[in-house]
């Protein structure tokens, strides 16, 4: 399986260059078409030649690295702008597969700074987002960073079996392709939709959900992935996710973004937005 395109924002000049053994592996997995792109500040640069030359260049090296992983189609942009919006408009104008970007990685009051440009995708595209962590190894330093690296060894899939949720398992079976060594069906009960209900109806809804976990693993067991888990627990979902990152360990986590879409912007649902900025792992939202 593949999948159709990737759309790639960088930073050249930062740390998100650091990215590039992500961005491989992804390509390795299968892309039918990688475009990158490269939102420059004209203010910043002043319209100098140098350094848009030097940019091209850099453009260059990216589109060679992205083809020798065996990606037929590799396109290059550089352009001036606000880099969110200019991302918007290509995500909308042509909706990729997939929008790869970097986070910072760094916390600050139990949040994860994603970054300014991460951040506003996040809130307003309309297409799947990974966004990859990249740690910082020492404070201050913006170009000593690393990878989190194996974004598909150990996969973490959150359900609630809703259209949603539904739309992550082709998401899933393309990831087989890249032999992850575990993958973690977890579903949360969330107790404040329990209140009213019955002790009855209380264990119908854990026979049925039981059932749909053990549905979804006969699905995914073809992927010849060697241990397929599933986890069915009662509680806050937020908590429960973040508990189930530290038993499990994921390098990713993969879960639907549900949300209202308001007259001016989408919103994410308030347990997506949560495990993107408290998660460790890399996070795909798919919409």
């Amino acid at each position: 399986m593949k999948m159709d395109s990737m759309l790639v924002p960088l930073e050249i000049h930062g740390a998100a260059a650091a990215m590039a053994p992500a961005v491989e592996e992804i390509a390795r997995l299968g892309i039918g078409r990688a475009d990158l792109l490269y939102v420059t500040n004209l203010r910043e640069t002043a319209g100098d030649r140098g350094i848009q030359a030097h940019d091209r260049e850099v453009m260059k090296a990216w589109k060679e690295r992205i083809e020798a992983c065996g990606v037929g189609e590799v396109t290059t942009e550089v352009v001036a702008g606000i880099p969110w919006i200019e991302i918007l408009e290509r995500a909308e104008a042509a909706p990729p597969s997939l929008v790869v970007m970097g986070s910072h990685g760094r916390s600050l009051i139990g949040r994860m700074l994603l970054g300014s440009e991460t951040e506003n995708v996040l809130h307003h595209a309309q297409v799947p987002l990974l966004v990859i962590r990249i740690a910082i190894m020492r404070e201050g330093d913006p170009d000593s960073c690393m990878l989190t690296t194996g974004i598909f060894r150990r996969i973490l899939y959150l359900t609630d079996f809703s259209e949603e949720a539904e739309r992550c398992i082709p998401f899933i079976e393309w990831m087989g392709g890249a032999r992850p060594e575990r993958l973690v069906l977890l579903h949360v009960q969330d107790t404040r939709r329990l209140w009213t209900a019955s002790q009855e109806e209380i264990t119908a809804f854990y026979r049925k959900d039981e059932q749909r976990l053990a549905d979804l693993k006969t699905r995914f067991t073809p992927l010849g992935i060697p241990q397929i888990i599933t986890e069915l627990v009662t509680g806050n979902a937020i908590d429960e996710i973040l508990e189930g990152e530290d038993a499990f360990e994921p390098t990713l986590i993969v879960m639907g973004a549900k949300g209202r879409h308001g007259a001016v912007q989408a919103l994410l649902g308030g347990v997506a937005e949560a495990v993107v900025h408290r998660a460790r792992a890399h996070v795909l939202v798919v919409r």
